[in-house]
């Protein structure tokens, strides 16, 4: 998680300005609108380049969430696992010891068509148990009957991709970048502010 106390630019760049003006004020809001969408979309990009998965397929997911409040905004990225056929190529045939993604081997693992619709990574729930690959799991419908594991005939899992350090990783390198990229955009906007609106 990024969190950011983004007053020490504000105060530098409005030295000697009126700080309540609607023009600055507005030109700070302006500024940090901006700066969660860059956020948001260099967040993507390094989730995408570190999973392999798709920028609009996490979008799709649902993985990425903004909420823009006034002074205050918020970037929230899902860690939970994604289907791992959206990582890359698939390679896997019956003969081999298991699928590869992206380069990567999934001991166990098989590609094929389910359960309906298009292929996907798949292993056996007890082969499972001895690998430890992480495991997609979409949004559940409730059913009194349902089986923890599988609603099919025999027990299979949808593989997915490993998220869980990813959010740490991505804060880790935007932290710097965050702090320059707001002086940058807050000089534009207040620019704009004081040479172009009218009071």
């Amino acid at each position: 998680m990024i969190i950011l106390s983004l007053d020490p630019v504000v105060e530098e760049l409005t030295a000697g300005l009126n700080h309540l003006s609607r023009q600055i004020q507005t030109a700070i809001k302006r500024a940090v609108r901006k700066l969660i969408l860059w956020i948001r979309r260099q967040m993507l990009r390094q989730a995408s380049r570190m999973t392999g998965v798709p920028q609009k397929e996490i979008v799709r997911y649902r993985r990425i969430h903004i909420d823009i409040a006034g002074m205050e905004g918020t970037v929230w990225l899902g860690t939970s696992p994604l289907p791992l056929h959206l990582a890359g190529r698939v390679s896997w045939n019956q003969a081999s010891a298991g699928a590869t993604v992206a380069g990567c081997q999934y001991a166990g693992a098989f590609y094929r068509n389910v359960y309906g619709g298009e292929r996907k990574v798949w292993i056996r729930s007890s082969r499972n148990l001895r690998e430890g690959h992480p495991t997609y799991h979409g949004k559940r419908r409730h059913r009194s009957f349902s089986h923890t594991v599988s609603h099919g005939r025999f027990p299979v899992e949808l593989l997915g991709t490993e998220m869980n350090e990813l959010e740490d990783e991505i804060a880790r390198r935007l932290e710097r970048r965050v702090k320059i990229r707001f002086r940058e955009i807050l000089e534009q906007e207040l620019n704009y502010a004081l040479n172009h609106e009218r009071a």
